[in-house]
This record gives structure tokens, C-alpha cells and sequence, in this order.
């Protein structure tokens, strides 16, 4: 759709801040075999998010 260019980021924006959250809950407030679980999930979150960020930046045809 063509639709305006931070529309089109803010997924993966709120995706990248829900990953760095995620991340400080998992490595400052749980630690041990939790606080490992909400680290893998914050690492996939960040991949999704970089990869729709490079979706997002490709112009509109």
C-alpha cells in the first residue's frame, strides 16, 4: 500500500523496542534459564524487526 514511510516503519520500530525490553527483563531483572528464554525471544524479535525494516525502506512501485 502506499502509505507514508513511518507508517510503514512502525512495526519495526515497536519491535525493536519490545526486543530491548526484552532483553533487560531477561538479562538485568530474571537471570538463569528464564532470563535465556526472554533473550532468544528478543534476538528473533530484533531479526523480524531489522527485516521488516528493510521491507519498509524499499520504495513503493
Amino acid at each position: 500500500m502506499k502509505w507514508n514511510k513511518v507508517v510503514r516503519m512502525a512495526p519495526s520500530i515497536l519491535t525493536v523496542i519490545t526486543a530491548a525490553v526484552l532483553f533487560y527483563i531477561g538479562y538485568g531483572e530474571v537471570r538463569g534459564f528464564e532470563g535465556a528464554g526472554y533473550l532468544f525471544l528478543s534476538m528473533f524479535l530484533l531479526l523480524f524487526a531489522v527485516v521488516s525494516y528493510i521491507v519498509a525502506k524499499k520504495p513503493v512501485q
